[in-house]
């Protein structure tokens, strides 16, 4: 079955909230999240303040696309993008892929996602996750992650020292090279998960 094709105003519409999507992010990069206000945004992207509602309800809905885009990504990117190692190495490559994600968006946008209120990290079936947990499983069907524990807990294992990184990343203020500093906690999650 052919998917519906969309309509000059839809695709109008898509190309808006990117406008808008894309321009906030830009200034939140140039001049941090709490300097920016919805009205720089929308003078920039060259939108009306009631057309930025429409898209974003706030301006921490910005954020919050944030993660829609992230699971996107990882849900197609990285997951059609690994090599084809072994599992152990695909998760490596896995985690490396989320800490150069993180790294990226860079320390201010970090700094106000991070945060205890933020409860899109324990979402449940997000695309990131989702890609984790399959490799898990395959690793383990062939022997080659063990089976110590159960494919959810080791995605929350692994998430829990992913975000712990970036995390102590966003108390330092981004003083240090997150990817460096990383490595030898991927190393070890690799070597625990490992049969």
């Amino acid at each position: 079955m052919r998917e519906k094709e969309l309509t000059s105003r839809e695709l109008k519409a898509i190309q808006t909230k990117n406008r808008i999507y894309k321009t906030a992010l830009e200034l939140i990069e140039r001049d941090g999240f709490d300097k920016v206000a919805i009205g720089d945004i929308c003078k920039a992207a060259e939108v009306s303040v009631g057309l930025f509602y429409y898209y974003f309800p706030s301006k921490n809905d910005i954020l919050y696309e944030i993660y829609k885009q992230a699971d996107n990504y990882f849900d197609t990117e990285i997951k059609n993008g690994l090599k084809p190692n072994s599992y152990p190495d695909k998760i490596r490559e896995y985690m490396e892929s989320y800490i150069k994600f993180v790294s990226d968006d860079g320390i201010d946008l970090i700094r106000n996602l991070y945060i205890p209120t933020n409860t899109f990290f324990i979402e449940k079936g997000r695309g990131m996750q989702r890609v984790l947990k399959i490799l898990i499983e395959e690793g383990q069907a062939v022997g080659q992650i063990s089976d110590h524990m159960r494919p959810d807990d080791l995605v929350l294992y692994i998430f829990t020292v992913l975000r712990g990184i970036a995390f102590d990343w966003c108390l330092y203020s981004g003083d240090y090279d997150l990817i460096k500093k990383a490595e030898p906690f991927i190393d070890m999650v690799v070597s625990y998960i490992s049969t």
